[in-house]
């Protein structure tokens, strides 16, 4: 079992060997799924798990991970620095099991009692339900809460103080982060979690929700990272402002989508055409009903998205474009059609410095402006912190300055599935200076795909921002809440954002 953190000791060992490689966490993760791969072992390792070991709060893997390593790095088991040394009897090959050196691997189909699969297959066609209907479970959600709560059709639920009465300049948005906030009372490891929590063995189910992601259902970009917490908000005074702690990705994700499982496990009884008409009972949801009010931010580590709908402005016909995101490479938001770029609040890099400069919403929209648009590689993890003076950074910041981008808020709610807070923003671009930023806009991307619609003349990922097709969009296609959210708003301020 894991120790917590201040009880764990260490594994200096594993650490310099890692480091007499000159590799990193991340490069060891990689390297171990490539040689199990080798030895047609199916495994996910990730740098998060390499840091564990290293830290000792799991101070002994897997026999199957420990071989792995020793064969890695060249070493015998008892060089690893493990504690509890198993003594190492002569392996007997035979059968499945083939010699690599010193590394014995046993290629037989690994053994998984039958309760445990059955329960872990009933797990996967879960999740795979609710990746399948997550826009129209966010409207069921919706109907659990009282209709003054919801923001219209959308599937978001909002509260006084959220929506402002016309669209607030996103960098004007006053920022506070606070280091001594109380915990959460509620996480993803209490007794209302269990239902949603798969078997691990026999005997007990896994501790978290994110850990039955990580080893059942990994979507390629999982990692847990340093995310900022929403503690509060206040968009409609004079001076907007919204506060934030500190919590990471696995902790709102062991609340977030345990939330969202739970309630596709009840609505999974009806077919799929009968989704969007489910009302569920609150007694079959023991979780939702222990956060109790969706809107008081202290009992939970929440996260929070920036979803961003970009439009571009000629003057005439103004364009949106859309993301169709893929549920096997993201965890949140996956199955749906989004606007973009969207992304979780965090900072780029666990160095002090970078977490000082990141504290910024424009600066975290940008990122994803070059991550999702542009198809760069993601700016996060434990890496170098982020020169805003390169491009496209610099090119977006000035558009801003010079007023020939405009980047909004519209408003704040939670994706009434998820809890998931969601900042809702636009971003008006002029024609030229968004054909000029995105000339080399990609055609898919670490998340998903950007969605094309046949034009006049050839397919066009520019969408129209217009009276027949956004009221289509939101009411009929398989749309994000947040992203729903982000088109509404947007259509009923076009006044203001166009300056009419």
């Amino acid at each position: 079992m894991p120790k917590r953190p201040r009880e764990a000791i260490p594994n200096a060992t594993l650490y310099n060997l890692r480091d007499a490689r000159g590799m990193t966490q991340l490069e060891v993760a990689h390297a171990l799924n490539e040689l199990a791969a080798k030895h047609d072992k199916a495994i996910h390792i990730d740098n998060v798990t390499v840091s564990r070991w290293e830290r000792g709060v799991i101070e002994r893997p897997s026999p199957l991970y420990r071989r792995l390593l020793a064969e890695l790095f060249d070493v015998s088991l008892d060089e690893l620095g493990f504690t509890r040394p198993a003594s190492v009897a002569t392996p007997h090959v035979a059968g499945n099991a083939v010699g690599i050196g010193a590394l014995v691997i046993d290629q037989s189909p690994m053994s998984v009692e039958p309760r445990v699969q059955a329960d872990q297959d009933q797990w996967r066609a879960t999740r795979a339900f609710l990746n399948r209907h997550r826009a129209e479970l966010g409207r069921v959600a919706a109907r659990l809460y009282d209709p003054d709560q919801r923001l219209d059709n959308t599937g978001l639920l909002t509260r006084s103080g959220w929506l402002p009465d016309y669209p607030v300049s996103l960098t004007s948005i006053e920022l506070d982060l606070l280091d001594d906030a109380p915990g959460p009372t509620v996480t993803g490891t209490a007794t209302e979690a269990r239902g949603v929590r798969p078997l691990a063995t026999v005997a007990s189910r896994y501790e978290r929700y994110s850990h039955g992601i990580r080893d059942l259902a990994h979507p390629v970009l999982f990692e847990n990272r340093l995310s900022y917490r929403l503690l509060g908000a206040g968009l409609t005074s004079t001076t907007p402002r919204m506060s934030f702690s500190h919590t990471t990705y696995f902790e709102g994700i062991d609340i977030h989508e345990a939330l969202g499982h739970e309630l596709a496990t009840v609505v999974d009884r009806s077919s799929d055409d009968e989704v969007s008409r489910r009302t569920p009972s609150w007694r079959g949801l023991p979780l939702r009903r222990l956060i109790g009010d969706p809107c008081d931010f202290t009992r939970r580590s929440s996260l929070v998205s920036l979803s961003t709908l970009t439009i571009r402005d000629d003057g005439k016909e103004p364009s949106f474009v859309l993301h169709d995101r893929s549920a096997a490479r993201v965890a949140i938001a996956g199955g749906t059609l989004h606007v973009m770029p969207a992304g979780t609040f965090q900072p780029s890099s666990i160095l002090p410095g970078a977490q000082a400069e990141d504290f910024d919403l424009w600066r975290n929209v940008m990122r994803e402006y070059s991550e999702e648009f542009l198809g760069n590689r993601e700016h996060g993890g434990d890496g170098a912190p982020v020169d805003y003076g390169s491009q496209p950074f610099a090119s977006l910041d000035a558009g801003v300055r010079d007023g020939r981008a405009q980047i909004y808020c519209l408003g704040l709610g939670l994706d009434a599935l998820t809890l998931n807070a969601e900042i809702l923003t636009v971003a008006v671009f002029d024609a030229d200076l968004y054909d000029d930023l995105f000339a080399e806009m990609v055609a898919s991307n670490d998340e998903g795909t950007i969605v094309t619609v046949d034009g006049t003349m050839a397919p066009t990922n520019a969408i129209p921002f217009d009276r027949f097709t956004v009221p289509r969009l939101i009411e009929h296609t398989a749309m994000a809440p947040a992203a729903r959210g982000c088109l509404q708003l947007a259509w009923d301020h076009r006044k203001a954002l166009f300056g009419e």
